[in-house]
């Protein structure tokens, strides 16, 4: 059956009756012009593809619950959000590395102070792929997406308590394993 010529609403409703040629259709029909959207801000293809396939794993994830009205409009503002996430999580890492490149600057010059910067980067990165995968992804939604634990507990399906379990353990073991680094910056 040719799904092209019916409407979203008609595709959004074959979607929650777990039709996947429906989810596809919809897929073909609006991937480019979020994409677009995306790349207008962010100046990044790898990026804007990511971000994208996250929307639209989110509709087919949430297919029995998510509530959309106009299609196009849900997944414009969609991606704006998305985009906004990504920036001010950006942000705030590089304010956080900035900050303790700022706190050792005063011991180390130019070089130094890159060579320290990269290998605490590379440590953090370390630390959070060594956590299980599960609190790695809460930590990420939490720290990165800067999602609330009532938004990570309801996109995961789980209590708001075994999210803030999972941040918890995150902490304790960044914080164990990045010691001699923090040591060192201090």
């Amino acid at each position: 059956m040719d799904l092209r010529g019916l409407t979203d609403e008609i595709l959004l409703r074959l979607l929650k009756a777990d039709d996947d040629k429906a989810f596809k259709e919809i897929y073909s029909r609006y991937w480019k012009p979020v994409f677009e959207a995306a790349y207008r801000r962010l100046a990044s293809t790898e990026i804007a593809k990511e971000l994208v396939q996250t929307i639209f794993l989110r509709i087919w994830e949430k297919r029995h619950t998510i509530q959309i009205n106009h299609l196009q409009s849900y997944l414009q503002t969609a991606i704006k959000n998305r985009v906004i996430n990504y920036i001010e999580s950006t942000l705030v890492h590089k304010k956080y590395l900035q900050h303790v490149i700022d706190t050792t600057a005063g011991d180390c010059q130019g070089t130094e102070s890159t060579v320290h910067f990269h290998e605490l980067s590379q440590a953090l990165e370390k630390a959070i792929n060594r956590l299980p995968e599960k609190t790695r992804h809460v930590f990420r939604l939490s720290r990165f997406d800067h999602l609330t634990i009532r938004e990570i507990a309801t996109n995961l399906n789980i209590s708001e308590k075994a999210v803030e379990y999972h941040i918890t353990q995150s902490l304790k073991t960044l914080r164990l394993y990045l010691k001699d680094y923090l040591d060192i910056a201090l």
